[in-house]
């Protein structure tokens, strides 16, 4: 499945990037690596390449946003936190949200 979703943090966007997502209920979330995360919003999956990267955001964590509101900005910070654990392991921020291919999945 990381293999798959490495591939895509580097294949051609659907569209042009999106400054902001609606999030509705909530927002899921697949990690690819330090630098990228896959989102999907509304029902399509979107890529956003961090800027800076964000140390240590692996596949396990947890990521929380800061901001309650009904939509996820670029820019907006996220922070990584462990499973089991209150430990913020890194403060992070979305890159654009690119949008899929309609029907990806992972």
């Amino acid at each position: 499945m990381i293999v798959a979703a490495t591939l895509l943090l580097a294949a051609a966007a659907a569209a042009n990037p999106a400054t902001c997502l609606i999030t509705g209920r909530q927002l899921e979330y697949k990690v690819v690596s330090e630098t990228g995360l896959l989102i999907r919003a509304g029902g399509r999956w979107h890529r956003s390449l961090l800027p800076g990267g964000c140390p240590g955001l692996k596949p396990n964590m947890i990521i929380v946003r800061r901001e309650a509101s009904p939509r996820a900005c670029a820019n907006d910070l996220f922070e990584v936190k462990d499973n089991f654990t209150p430990e913020v392991f890194s403060l992070c921020r979305f890159g654009p949200f690119e949008p899929l291919a309609k029907g990806a999945r992972f």
